[in-house]
């Protein structure tokens, strides 16, 4: 099992955001801190490096919280764990909004050990689900220990974050994490899936990821104009501007190793069909989790929601709404705000209760 020490490190450069007024307002009432921090993960246990440290661990997070002096409640912490890939500025409309609509003191997101935007030089590792887990919980332990008496704690986990969410509730205890929050929640390898068949083959292939790497390295490095117009149209077409942007600075060779190489090994953990899971036993059986679905979805089908209701867990499928809500939501601010006002600020309301 990775363990990990904190170190903080200077504040991210903010990436410039077209708001519309209704955002603007949640801004108003918000503070938005936005760092990237370090950590060291030890890897003894590790079949990747016995006895192996790496020191210098980056990651990001975004920090939402009520300004001082605001009508804001101050009894409610989330925790918002990303999906892959971790990087936590693809959230902040989504924290935000999920802020403004539950009058939370903060909403944190805790990005990926590896998963930046900004460029990590000289580093080549990439870190596995597990080591991923166990950053995320050390991460919310750390913070859960500033809190104040009486403050309740709800995990919101997107994707395969919702899996993360789960392991941290679970090791933290119920008495912390008081509710887990599933939104199109990866919990099981989808076996009907042939898109997701031929995903799980590609993870495999690591000298064509190596590659398509050093191919966007070179790009960015030798032909920007190129790369610009291949993100326009093979990557970034249906996103907003600013999600866009996002990517665009994100995706290099170091991104993409830690990307594709953690999908590999969450591919290879989850096997165990939903309705088996001991993570969602755990919490399914005190009513501490809930998962929200959209419609169209490989990574989250309708037939594990199904399975997931006939164990008694709180399911709800978005319907009935303008905005076309996707697996990738976060890239649209539309779909985060909708999200997190209409579908996932109710539930962490009745979590925190």
């Amino acid at each position: 099992r990775a363990t990990t020490t904190m170190r903080s490190r200077p504040s991210l450069p903010r990436v410039a955001r077209t708001a519309s007024a209704s955002a603007s307002a949640s801004r108003d009432a918000f503070e938005v801190e936005r760092a990237r921090e370090s950590v060291k993960v030890s890897r003894a246990s590790s079949s990747r490096g016995t006895g192996t440290a790496l020191a210098g661990c980056e990651y990001e997070v975004i920090r939402v919280r009520a300004r001082e002096g605001g009508e804001r409640g101050t009894k409610t912490r989330v925790f918002v764990v990303p999906g892959n890939p971790g990087v936590p500025a693809f959230y902040e409309t989504f924290a935000l909004a999920l802020g403004e609509a539950t009058a939370a003191a903060s909403v944190e997101v805790v990005g990926y050990l590896g998963h930046t935007v900004e460029d990590r030089p000289n580093r080549e590792e990439w870190f596995t689900l597990d080591e991923q887990k166990e950053h995320v919980r050390e991460y919310i332990a750390r913070r859960l220990a500033e809190s104040r008496d009486g403050e309740k704690c709800v995990d919101v986990g997107h994707s395969i974050g919702a899996h993360i969410a789960l392991h941290a509730r679970r090791e933290l205890g119920r008495e912390k994490v008081h509710g887990v929050i599933g939104l199109m929640p990866f919990l099981h390898v989808n076996t009907r899936s042939a898109l997701q068949k031929s995903l799980n083959f590609v993870t495999r292939l690591s000298l064509v990821t190596h590659a398509l790497g050093k191919l966007l390295d070179g790009l960015s490095a030798f032909a920007p104009t190129a790369r610009v117009f291949l993100l326009r149209n093979a990557v970034t077409k249906s996103m907003d501007t600013t999600a866009a942007e996002i990517t665009s600075a994100w995706l290099r060779w170091q991104s993409l190793i830690n990307m594709v190489f953690m999908g590999r090994t969450e591919f290879d953990a989850l096997t165990v069909p939903v309705t088996e899971c001991p993570l969602v036993a755990d919490a399914a059986l005190p009513s501490d989790f809930a998962a929200v679905y959209a419609r169209d979805d490989h990574w989250a089908p309708l037939h594990q929601r199904d399975a997931l209701a006939s164990i008694d867990v709180d399911v709800t499928t978005i319907d009935g709404v303008d905005v076309d809500v996707k697996h990738d939501f976060v890239v649209n601010d539309a779909s985060s705000r909708v999200v997190a006002s209409s579908w996932c600020a109710p539930i962490v309301a009745r979590l925190a209760a």
